[in-house]
């Protein structure tokens, strides 16, 4: 699958740029902004470095048979967050998991609703329907997901 740039009304999603690398880096390494990400996080510049180059490698086909897109955030002409859609061991077949990440002073400005929207639209056009897996601590993103229609289906246990 191809990235295809997504616009709301404030932000563009849009393939990561060489030039977003040290922003890419702060943010994956910000505890703060990481404590409710699941699987491996960014302990060390290093890993940072790493996750970005691996960006490169999604976009040329790295995951050959699942459905993997990944967009830098942009608002006001910088980079500001980060956003997967994709295939996981959550999904069904006609279903595309969200994961995504804002710069803590973006918090609170209603973009991740917007941005969801604008994604629920895109997927549903392939068939599609999002899910999301969150913390049920991570009161923000709950409050996000609610405020466009999306409500806690079930809570499942997670090592």
């Amino acid at each position: 699958m191809t990235n295809k740039d997504i616009l709301t009304q404030r932000t563009k999603l849009r393939k990561y740029k060489e030039s977003d690398k040290n922003t890419f880096i702060q943010l994956f390494t910000d505890k703060e902004v990481n404590h409710f990400m699941g699987g491996a996080n960014c302990e060390t510049y290093e890993d940072a470095i790493e996750l970005f180059e691996k960006g490169f490698k999604i976009y040329e086909g790295f995951f050959p048979d699942r459905h993997f897109e990944l967009w830098a955030i942009e608002y006001e002409n910088q980079m500001i967050g980060h956003f997967e859609l994709k295939q996981t061991s959550n999904t069904s077949d006609s279903e595309l998991e969200i994961v995504y990440m804002l710069g803590k002073e973006y918090w609170g400005k209603g973009l991740m609703p917007e941005i969801i929207n604008e994604v629920n639209k895109y997927v549903s056009g392939f068939g599609k329907q999002l899910i999301a897996t969150i913390n049920p601590e991570n009161i923000k993103t709950v409050k996000a997901l609610n405020k466009i229609g999306i409500e806690k289906e079930e809570w499942t246990e997670d090592e």
